[in-house]
């Protein structure tokens, strides 16, 4: 279940198939986008972080027993246990497992919202699924790259 940010071409097309068919199409396809994002992050998160505590753990004992290669074997754990804790500090995969959460929360709330309020939805109606979708990324997004920081522009 990989799911990649949604190809316009592969959404119903608005001038032949109407707004509303779009825009439950997009809402469906970005909520699938954020889930499956999520939960790659999840795993990515969990994995690293078993593999840097098993990896740690062993290292005392790989250092200690007697046996061939010995000192390339504990400098190949030490540096996988470096390897990983810089990706995972890199990646931040546990914050962008939250953030992607709640992405998906607040668009599968808004499609749901969407879907309730209107029993007999309008072009007005999808249009403004359409506008607070794109809040939601907006804010998604902001949130992300609030964090990061950039060299300052040198002139």
């Amino acid at each position: 279940m990989s799911y990649r940010v949604p190809n316009f071409k592969k959404l119903p097309d608005i001038k032949s198939d109407g707004l509303l068919a779009f825009a439950e199409a997009y809402a469906q396809r970005i909520r699938q986008f954020y889930d499956s994002r999520a939960q790659w992050h999840r795993r990515l998160y969990r994995l690293s972080g078993v593999v840097v505590i098993l990896a740690g753990a062993a290292l005392p004992l790989l250092a200690t027993i007697k046996y061939p290669h010995q000192t390339i074997v504990v400098s190949s754990a030490g540096v996988f246990v470096s390897v990983m804790t810089a990706l995972r500090a890199f990646y931040k995969w546990d914050q962008g497992w939250v953030l992607l959460r709640q992405t998906e929360f607040e668009i599968s709330a808004a499609y749901w919202a969407w879907k309730g309020d209107n029993p007999d939805p309008d072009d007005k109606a999808a249009s403004e699924l359409l506008l607070k979708l794109k809040r939601i990324r907006e804010q998604e997004a902001e949130s992300f790259f609030k964090d990061l920081s950039f060299p300052d522009n040198q002139k």
